[in-house]
């Protein structure tokens, strides 16, 4: 193991809990060592995953380290177990953040009040730990290291100790023990930190077979309020039943699943974990939960992704939609609706979850970040970047929400505003298409003419196309059409380099890009085009590892440092070989990257097959989107061949067909 990894878990080691307004990250030991409470982009209150030595944690595990433990989720749900085994004993640690309803709808608004549920009570993560057989010592420990550690805290107990409140950054902490009377051996103790400035509440206590004592931490608006927590409401809650419903809310939601292959079990996780991503309050979406998880041990691409792209919201959407989860696309049309802008010139590629534009990138020096990997950054400087892709992802998006029938379901209609919004997405990329911006992958070297880009203007004016024809809506379609032909033409004229036989990542060019695996997915060229096929032939010879993971690019980005491999890279190639009819390569490679999911079946954004290591945010919302796609496309792949026992590559014509989003 590389010697900076020696303070920290593996990045895919961590199991997640949520309740669609922020996350946990819990490691196998039994901490939780990342926590923005209590909401995704909170400032964290629980950092050790960015600084081992000066962040917050949270650990419940066995006071002898030495005993091994085990997770795992409870079936069909995103509830945690820790399981600690010894000859003298077992403990179980069950981890949970309790939820009344998984329904995106009626969302609340943009801005919302999140530090307290429908029925008054707090949003908060609750511990159980519980002794299953024997005996066993057990030792609690929480180190709350408030505004990303740059806060110093201060520790108020409470009285009979029932709790205490731990204050600091204008961030106020309750935490509540509940049921340590009913343990034998039992204490409490504050241990001061002078250097750091974050006490730490220790918590001792031997349990025996049957007994169990409950932690529960929620954040209040002031001192007076997380007080409140401590001594009254976290004591009056019934935990027993929150954990129970809590449980049916996430076995409802995901019984919604219509996949039913030999992969369900990893598409079921991959859907609860994009569900976890998703913010109830407003129906916006995060990339992923975490921040400045590198991208390469000791480099610099360390990103904050608590924040909603408009891209990767429409991926989601479209993989939950494609697996029968609908709800989650009309919330999220909606906060597009309500989203601050005059016209496409002013359409951000990027928002915070309540529809905020400043989302200024800052470093936290004073954070090592994870495995010594600086800088630690919050907020996000691509947020001003000018990516055409985005409002052909928008558009598609919503396409894909109006064929599958969904205002019709919701007694909605694709008129009025949204029509509007629309309209001027597409007037828009006729005034721009042919400029260069910063592409898909937010390089920082300059604007080019990417191609990828230049597609996915395509596909706004098709879509828009699409939806004026077959609605009867008003628009100027003759000068839609033009522009439509004309960058068609014009990709296929500088964006396919012929001696090399691929799509290039930009216009004339020759390097090659991962991106250009989506033209056939999105419809603008069939996947059975010599092109199309070249295209992914140059890329598994030139742009992957000896595992036959893909990169993104090989080139020049403007960016000190290298990277791995991007997983969901390796799963368009997956998608574009089971279309291709190559069925055996695609299962062999798709299969081959389900090996380096954590033993959760989580995965990050990137991989490091050498040295089998995940690298970048966790979990990514990404890779899981296209585990899915990935998972759904095989499917239809086998199923086409099985059905008609005919040549392959007819078969995946066929297959084509049905998987085109342009239909």
């Amino acid at each position: 193991m590389n010697k900076n990894l020696s303070n920290y878990q593996p990045i895919n080691s961590y199991g997640v809990i949520g309740d669609c307004h922020s996350v946990v990250l819990i490691s196998p030991d039994g901490s939780v060592d990342w926590g923005c409470l209590p909401d995704f982009d909170s400032p964290a209150l629980f950092c050790r995953l960015l600084d081992a030595e000066r962040g917050g944690y949270f650990k419940i595990a066995p006071t002898d380290e030495s005993i091994p433990s085990s997770q795992r989720y409870l079936r069909n749900s995103n509830v945690l177990q820790t399981r600690f085994a010894s000859i003298s004993g077992e403990i179980v640690l069950t981890d949970f953040m309790p939820v009344e309803t998984l329904s995106a709808w009626p969302y609340r608004g943009m801005n919302n009040n999140t530090w307290t549920r429908e029925d008054g009570s707090c949003h908060c993560l609750v511990r159980s730990v519980e002794c299953t057989h024997g005996e066993l010592s057990v030792t609690m420990t929480l180190k709350v290291s408030p505004n990303y550690a740059a806060s110093p805290s201060e520790v108020f107990m409470a009285e009979d100790n029932v709790g205490a409140v731990i204050a600091g950054g204008n961030q106020y902490v309750g935490l509540a023990i509940v049921g340590a009377y009913r343990v034998s051996s039992f204490s409490v103790r504050v241990e001061q930190d002078e250097a750091a400035g974050h006490p730490s509440i220790i918590v001792q206590m031997t349990l025996r077979e049957g007994e169990n004592v409950l932690f529960a931490v929620g954040v209040g608006r002031n001192l007076l309020a997380a007080r409140r927590l401590v001594e009254y409401e976290l004591q009056q809650r019934n935990f027993d039943f929150e954990l129970a419903h809590t449980l049916h809310c996430w076995r409802k939601w995901v019984k919604g699943c219509n996949y039913y292959g030999p992969y369900a079990d990893v598409v079921e996780r991959s859907a609860l974990t994009l569900k976890m991503m998703t913010y109830a309050p407003t129906g916006a979406i995060v990339a992923a939960p975490t921040t400045s998880l590198p991208e390469d041990l000791g480099g610099t691409r360390n990103w904050d992704y608590r924040y909603t792209w408009l891209r990767d919201a429409t991926f989601t959407l479209y993989a939950l939609n494609v697996l029968g989860f609908t709800e989650e696309a009309r919330a999220f049309t909606h906060w597009l609706r309500r989203l601050s802008y005059v016209d496409g010139e002013d359409l951000q590629i990027m928002y915070g979850i309540r529809g905020e534009r400043d989302l200024t990138e800052q470093r936290l020096t004073h954070l090592s970040g994870y495995c010594n990997t600086s800088p630690v950054r919050i907020g996000n400087g691509a947020a001003s970047q000018k990516q055409l892709d985005v409002f052909g992802e928008v558009l598609d998006c919503i396409h894909l929400y109006r064929r599958q029938g969904c205002f019709e379901r919701y007694g909605e209609t694709l008129d009025g505003a949204l029509w509007t919004m629309m309209k001027t997405f597409v007037e828009h990329v006729c005034e721009h298409w042919h400029e260069p911006d910063c592409g898909i992958w937010e390089i920082r070297g300059g604007l080019r003419h990417f191609v990828y880009s230049k597609v996915m203007c395509w596909v706004a004016l098709d879509r828009g196309i699409r939806a004026a024809q077959q609605l009867n809506l008003e628009a100027d379609l003759p000068r839609w059409y033009t522009v439509r032909d004309q960058i068609r033409a014009d990709i296929l004229s500088h964006g396919y380099n012929t001696p090399l036989g691929t799509f290039t990542q930009a216009y004339d060019d020759e390097a090659l890009d991962a991106s250009n695996l989506l033209l056939p997915l999105v419809g603008f060229i069939p996947v059975d085009d010599p092109r199309m096929r070249s295209t992914v032939d140059r890329t598994m010879e030139r742009l992957t590892d000896e595992n036959g993971f893909v990169y993104r690019y090989l080139s020049e980005d403007g960016l000190e440092g290298s990277e791995g491999t991007f997983s969901i890279c390796t799963f368009w190639l997956v998608d574009n070989l089971a279309m291709q009819g190559r069925v055996d390569e695609a299962r062999s490679l798709f299969e081959r990257l389900l090996s380096y999911a954590g033993r959760l079946g989580l995965f990050s954004e990137e991989i490091d097959s050498q040295n089998r290591i995940a690298l970048g945010n966790y979990p990514q919302a990404f890779t899981h989107i296209a585990l899915i796609n990935s998972a759904i496309n095989l499917q239809k792949a086998e199923r086409r061949i099985s059905e008609h026992h005919t040549d392959p590559v007819i078969a995946a014509i066929k297959l084509h067909s049905g998987n085109a989003r342009n239909s």
